[in-house]
């Protein structure tokens, strides 16, 4: 399996506030707790947090980006211990997106005038909810407001670009990551699981509550990862926003967004927002029947007055099954003297934990991809390119790997590579046993070559009648053999 830990919504209530040394002793001592558990859960092979990295200060707010500063700082230092202690440092399998407190309101509010009466729209309702609307309007104030400097207002995440750009710095192994991005997209689990990490917070400020991921960066994010590599064998979205709600509510997002993620091989969506545990499969009907398993982290450091009744601090850690098309989702919550233990949930029938199942990604011929397929496939085309190029040292180091299971074309492209390079060893090695006539023969030459007769002579002897070699050619061989003894060469 491999496992994660899902966090989400670390903003700290100031009237209930809980240290990093808390928090990171916590989560320590339920890892040693959970990992024998009955039934054990994995510990986490990467760390997911999606959105809410700080509390956020208010409008009016004196020395707010100071004030921002300060809070991404302790941000900083938590995630940074925390993948010490989780992921031995290695920050590259650490997945971060923004969430609606990561805006700087204030910013935000100095981007709008406030619209006169006599200069409102005629028609309120549309010019507001329109997507990409530059109208806000105040409810406390009853009053519109309009975006007047939208390049002031594109820097209401900055704060956020800076933490990520801090802690992403000199750290390798990221597929594509910068804190402007609308999508940042990550390679876990040695390439096989791919990683599209969303902001959900567009058009989201001190006015506008609602979440919404532009539809060309989920296009986009799409095509990039197909282009690093369509073989990955799961297909991961990460962003903030729920995407549920009551008709009074206005900050969640479309369902539709996340329909889109799943018409395009996207299988686990992991959000937060919501500051309680959800696990469900949706559904998209295409020309088969799609699902994703989306699943909401509860807050990890929200105080009472920001939780949902009877609802404490949460966490998951989300285990997928080694077939990719299984996760079981286990939700930790925090009880007596703020330590973490296993959940007990009525959505989960009462137990801490719930399985979920997908279908896997297809083909536009509605057949189930296969991601190793598509490897070898990538692996094959890069080898005879670098064969082609005169560089067989490089085509052999693709395919090595890959040897003992590589049959027909890919193995014989191995043996070429080999035998231009000069790696007689490696030769003899990949040719045991031959499989055909030729490869009988690259096996002899290579022995011949390594001056190694009793291995050249054993494999006419062994492997002449089983690949089908005309008995005169296997004497001839025989007699090569025998005449480079008597040479002493």
């Amino acid at each position: 399996m491999f496992s994660i830990l899902h966090i989400s919504d670390l903003h700290r209530s100031p009237r209930e506030p809980i240290s990093n040394d808390e928090l990171l002793s916590a989560l320590a001592h339920d890892r040693d707790r959970y990992v024998d558990e009955d039934p054990p859960v994995r510990s986490p092979d990467a760390i997911v947090v999606s959105g809410d990295i700080i509390q956020g200060v208010p409008l009016k707010t004196p020395n707010h980006e100071d004030r921002l500063k300060e809070q991404y700082q302790t941000a900083k230092d938590f995630l940074g211990q925390l993948a010490a202690i989780f992921v031995q440092g290695e920050r590259y399998r650490v997945v971060d997106v923004q969430g609606n407190r990561d805006i700087d309101w204030n910013t935000a509010r100095n981007a709008m005038t406030l619209v006169s009466v006599d200069d409102m729209p005629s028609d309120l309702p549309t010019a507001l909810f329109q997507e990409g609307s530059l109208y806000r309007w105040n409810w406390k104030t009853r009053e519109l407001y309009v975006i007047n400097d939208p390049e002031l207002y594109a820097h209401r995440l900055d704060a956020f670009s800076d933490f990520i750009h801090e802690f992403y710095s000199g750290v390798s192994g990221l597929l594509r990551v910068s804190g402007a991005a609308d999508a940042n997209l990550f390679t876990l689990c040695d390439g096989r699981i791919g990683i599209a990490a969303f902001n959900s917070c567009a058009g989201n400020d001190c006015f506008a509550y609602h979440g919404l991921i532009p539809r060309q960066a989920i296009a986009r994010s799409d095509l990039d990862l197909t282009q690093a590599t369509a073989a990955f064998d799961l297909r991961m979205a990460v962003w903030h926003h729920s995407i549920e709600g009551p008709p009074y509510r206005t900050d969640y997002m479309d369902i539709e967004i996340v329909r889109g993620m799943i018409g395009r091989g996207f299988r686990v969506g992991l959000y937060g927002h919501q500051h309680k545990a959800q696990a469900v499969a949706h559904q998209v009907y295409l020309p088969d029947r799609e699902t994703m398993a989306v699943v909401s982290a509860g807050s990890l450091c929200a105080g009472s007055r920001e939780l949902p009744p009877g609802v404490h601090r949460q966490y998951n850690v989300v285990e997928v099954a080694d077939d990719y098309r299984r996760a079981r989702i286990h939700v930790r919550s925090m009880g007596v003297a703020n330590l973490f233990v296993r959940a007990s949930l009525p959505d989960f029938a009462g137990q801490s934990y719930a399985d979920l199942e997908w279908e896997p990604a297809k083909d536009p011929a509605g057949r189930p991809i296969n991601p190793e397929v598509l490897r070898l496939q990538a692996d094959v085309d890069l080898a005879e390119r670098q064969l082609k190029e005169g560089n067989p040292g490089g085509a052999m180091r693709i395919l090595l790997p890959r040897a003992k299971s590589l049959t027909g074309y890919p193995r014989q492209l191995l043996i070429d590579a080999a035998f231009q390079a000069g790696a007689w060893g490696e030769v003899i090695a990949t040719t045991d046993p031959p499989r055909s006539i030729a490869e009988l023969m690259n096996r002899f030459e290579a022995a011949m070559r390594l001056r190694d007769r009793s291995t050249a002579r054993d494999a006419i002897d062994q492997f002449a009648d089983r690949v089908g070699l005309p008995i005169v050619q296997a004497d001839e061989l025989r007699r090569r053999v025998t005449a480079d003894e008597s040479l002493g060469r």
